[in-house]
């Protein structure tokens, strides 16, 4: 078996992912922004849990296509 890139790796892909969308969040984090009522930051994590299960379901699909080649 030939040894793939670690940098292509779907884990370490997603892991970047998920650093730049909190580094957004943290970004946010001390403006006083409110969308009805709420902050935004508030807004963008509860955003965020959506994006999480939607990149573990890409993480599996993904894996799983790897591992069948």
């Amino acid at each position: 078996m030939a040894s793939r890139s670690k940098f292509k790796d779907p884990g370490f892909i997603l892991t970047v992912v998920l650093v730049i969308y909190a580094g957004f969040v943290f970004i946010w984090w001390p403006t006083d922004i409110y969308m009805l009522g709420i902050s935004l930051v508030a807004w963008l994590m509860f955003i965020g849990l959506f994006f999480w299960f939607l990149l573990a379901v890409i993480y599996a699909v993904w894996i799983e296509k790897l591992e069948g080649s």
